[in-house]
């Protein structure tokens, strides 16, 4: 059979895919221009077309990651935005920084609270509750949405930790007939079992002894989440006096219910826990005769496919501000940026804009208590460079004084508590990247002098520890712009006597921004762009006004 072609041959139509070249025929400068118009993961899917291409795209996100970088943040490519541009990126991440800075908000929506005392967390639009029996969630969307989980009636929560990104829930359930303690796995929105915890969700941490009817107790101290692993510091008491007692780091795995008891961890009394990164574990100890408190560093390898059992090495030993013989010292507290938790999860569960690893700030804060004097004892730690005097010393066997490792690591509060009220929440309130949160019934302040009664007013603020967020307040001074708030850098002294043993001088700098209109006795929660507080107060019950940034 023959064919004939009738008229020209038009190539165009058998071609598999259009001509593109006249794109890559305009200049470069053009070619960025209209790069910088395209959202953000069609640039990251552009930029593998060539090299060409890859190089202007280079040019085109470098000023968003300069930006990013000043302001102690990396780029997270994997969660590129499918609709924001990366010079929109780049003026929301300076509007937000700006507004934090100057404590004004773009807006504010109010919604009514649950209980507003057993308020624990805001983190992506989700509001958490705990108490001892109940556990409840507000999810704030078009509509508002409440979940609670009950239990059963003779059991209650002892410890709780929630992972937003994994939006799981962990709690620490104890049985009050039995004492058995078990942990539990939840979906933080939906307050039922997470899908992607282990049949059955449930992993018991006591058994039955061989009464039959009583369980060994469980001394825990807190619970921790990073990645798969929910974390236990667990203390088991001696047989007999002349033995001492063993802590013991409990890891359970909620993907896959294994459990582990790692030992190595120093014999003294805990107060608190956390962990920095997945390496290195962080344990508030106390000495006795006389109470001294040592910030214990330890290095941790988790069991791995490759390697089953984990181990724990004491790292290095740091001892904080010496407290006078007859001071009594209350249960210290450990809070650390849930932002760490980040750091261990996979690209694709984590933010577009990520904190840089291993930054932050780590705050400690330790009740003191001499006859009717009452304060508390906040120290404020700088991570990156507590994690640097891990790295350059290895001296497990000798203790660091505080005037070798605090003074530049750290600012110290010591906050009189004489005008506290029995039922108002604590000063250190929260923690999110290097914000803190902090109310007080005075001015904060660095010294130990007593502020009047005729002086005093309620207050909170908002405390920033960002190198940036300094280099922004020193040039804002010196053009003579004037700051909301103020620009602390001088060191601070405490001077012994009265509660401390020996003087103590820290000297990390910060700016203090005031939260206008906040309520006292009420807490603070701060995310990445937002912070939670009642404020203006109305008829009946506060409710919850979340100021946003971005």
């Amino acid at each position: 059979m023959r064919w004939i072609l009738q008229g020209p041959l038009d190539v165009d139509q058998f071609s598999p895919m259009p001509d593109t070249s006249h794109f890559l025929r305009l200049p470069d400068d053009v070619l960025a221009y209209l790069l910088d118009l395209i959202p953000m993961s069609d640039m990251e899917s552009v930029s593998e077309a060539c090299k060409r291409l890859k190089t202007i795209c280079e040019l085109v996100r470098a000023p968003y990651l300069y930006e990013l970088n000043q302001e102690g943040l990396a780029y997270n490519a994997v969660s590129a935005s499918p609709t924001v541009s990366f010079s929109q990126a780049l003026a929301s991440l300076r509007c937000r920084e700006n507004r934090w800075r100057t404590m004004r908000p773009i807006a504010s929506s109010c919604r009514s609270t649950l209980n507003e005392s057993h308020f624990t967390s805001y983190s992506q639009n989700i509001a958490l509750y705990v108490s001892r029996r109940v556990v409840s969630t507000v999810v704030y969307g078009d509509t508002v949405e409440h979940s609670t989980y009950h239990g059963q009636n003779d059991e209650i929560t002892r410890f709780h930790a929630a992972d937003e990104l994994q939006d799981l829930l962990v709690l620490l359930r104890v049985h009050l007939g039995t004492g058995l303690s078990y942990l539990c796995f939840l979906s933080l929105r939906g307050m039922s079992p997470h899908s992607a915890a282990a049949s059955p969700t449930c992993v018991l941490l006591t058994g039955i002894s061989p009464m039959g009817y009583l369980s060994a107790p469980l001394h825990a101290h807190g619970l921790r989440i990073l990645g798969p692993w929910c974390v236990i510091l667990r203390t088991d008491q001696p047989s007999n006096q002349l033995e001492a007692q063993v802590n013991m780091l409990l890891l359970c795995s909620w993907k896959t219910n294994s459990l582990f008891k790692l030992a190595g961890i120093h014999p003294d009394k805990v107060d608190d826990f956390n962990l920095l990164n997945s390496r290195t574990l962080a344990v508030i100890h106390r000495t006795s005769n006389p109470i001294q408190l040592i910030l214990r560093l330890y290095d941790v390898t988790f069991p791995s496919p490759l390697s089953s059992s984990g181990c724990v090495r004491l790292r290095l030993s740091l001892r904080l501000p010496r407290i006078e013989d007859q001071v009594s010292v209350s249960l210290s507290r450990m809070i650390l940026p849930r932002v760490l938790q980040e750091q261990v999860l996979q690209s694709d569960q984590r933010p577009r804009e990520v904190f840089l690893p291993n930054s932050g700030i780590m705050a400690l804060s330790i009740p003191l208590v001499m006859g009717v004097e009452k304060a508390r004892l906040d120290i404020a730690i700088d991570v990156a460079t507590l994690l640097s005097i891990a790295r350059g010393n290895d001296i497990s066997d000798r203790t660091m004084l505080w005037e070798e490792w605090g003074p530049k690591t750290s600012r110290v509060f010591l906050i009189d508590e004489i005008l506290r009220a029995e039922d108002d929440v604590e000063p250190l309130q929260d923690i999110e990247g290097y914000r803190i949160a902090f109310s007080t019934n005075a001015d904060c302040s660095d010294s130990r002098t007593r502020i009047s009664d005729d002086h005093s007013r309620p207050a909170a603020f908002i405390l920033d520890f960002n190198p940036a967020s300094i280099r922004w307040a020193r040039q804002e001074e010196k053009a003579g712009r004037g700051l909301r708030g103020a620009l602390v850098t001088e060191p601070s002294v405490l001077r012994p006597g009265h509660l401390l043993a020996e003087e103590v001088v820290s000297s990390l700098p910060y700016t203090r921004t005031l939260l206008e209109g906040y309520l006292p006795k009420h807490q603070i929660r701060l995310s990445r762009d937002e912070v939670v507080y009642p404020a203006n107060p109305v008829q009946g019950s506060p409710l919850h006004n979340v100021y946003s940034f971005v």
